[in-house]
């Protein structure tokens, strides 16, 4: 009798554990966010804040340089950038509500993917990241002296990529990586937030980028909200219909989750529509007519443009002297020497 019921008790609650790790952060997005807020974070709107002062390709080159400085330091100067930057937020148009939907957005993002990571990589690899010892196997000896079991899967979770254990130095792990990608990711949404799809196009002619990688960049920053928009219409849509008059509280979340998904095909039926209007909109301005284009307002750099180019500077800087003084990559991706192999096993 001990026995089945520590076998049910372990299969249901890798099942409750497996369920977090694929709907608590979809619950989350949906139920703080929802779609209007995707829309919010997703558009440009006018505003005349630091931010918005400042040149296009500098706001790019900010994005692309954390990206390289995040990606080369400890987790804990990731963090920092990523607090700094969700506090510029309180600059931007209804900062308060975009700083809200921002951070939600990063803990998603931190939740979603450390959960991901923590499941999935090899122990060796773990290992390498903690001790800095480069193996290709691990005995069950240096497993118990090593790591803090957690949870202990069935061994058909295998089938989809899981570890036999998860342990807290994983976990660890997993959130140290998490808050790159989330730092990367709230960058990225200052330049979508702050930037007009013209002035993107102006500034990217000027440095000679091939217009038809420009013109893809701009229909894709006009198409993600409009996506929004016409997800949001469709779901109200069922919603008026009566669909889901029985959720209240947590059980509406999973009815818009459903909405949302039974709206895609119209929404993107409506989208393929309008883009017509894209290509009439395009011919019309006389898009490809000629190799370079003219443009009344002139691309300049502001002194705004230049203290941010200062700031650039100073964390690349700053990644260098933490790899210098032991605080850069504290997470390795990949074996360095010759002692590690090519791949890792558990």
């Amino acid at each position: 009798m001990t026995t089945i019921l520590t076998v049910l008790f372990a299969n249901v609650g890798s099942l409750l554990l497996f369920l977090f790790g694929v709907v608590a952060p979809l619950y989350l997005l949906l139920g703080a966010i929802g779609l209007t807020g995707f829309r919010e974070v997703s558009r440009y709107d006018k505003y005349d804040s630091f931010y918005y002062r400042l040149n296009p390709l500098t706001k790019i080159s900010l994005a692309v340089i954390l990206t390289f400085v995040v990606a080369v330091t400890v987790w804990w100067i990731d963090a920092i950038i990523m607090i700094a930057i969700l506090a510029s937020y309180l600059t931007l148009k209804n900062g308060k509500r975009k700083l809200f939907i921002g951070g939600s957005l990063a803990f998603v993002a931190a939740v979603g993917l450390a959960w991901s990571i923590a499941v999935n990589t090899p122990y060796t690899l773990v290992e390498l990241a903690f001790y800095h010892q480069c193996v290709t196997s691990i005995d069950q000896a240096t497993f118990a002296r090593l790591f803090t079991p957690l949870w202990n899967w069935p061994s058909y979770y295998e089938i989809i990529g899981y570890q036999p254990v998860l342990t807290l130095q994983s976990l660890l792990y997993g959130l140290q990586i998490s808050t790159r990608t989330a730092t990367v990711l709230i960058a990225a949404l200052v330049v979508i937030m702050t930037s007009t799809p013209s002035s993107i196009m102006k500034t990217f002619g000027k440095i000679r980028v091939p217009i038809q990688i420009v013109f893809s960049l701009v229909v894709a920053m006009r198409t993600v909200p409009r996506i929004f928009d016409a997800l949001d219409t469709a779901v109200n849509v069922q919603f008026m219909r009566g669909y889901g008059y029985k959720g209240r509280g947590p059980l509406k979340v999973l009815y818009l989750a459903g909405a949302a998904l039974t709206s895609i095909i119209p929404a993107m039926a409506f989208l393929f529509r309008g883009a017509r209007n894209t290509a009439i909109s395009a011919d019309t301005r006389a898009f490809r007519a000629f190799n370079t284009r003219t443009s009344i307002t002139p691309v300049t750099f502001s002194r705004a443009d230049y203290v941010i180019w200062g700031v650039l500077v100073g964390l690349v800087l700053l990644a260098v002297f933490a790899n210098i003084y032991g605080f850069g990559r504290g997470i390795p991706y990949s074996a360095v020497g010759s002692s590690c192999g090519s791949s890792f096993t558990s």
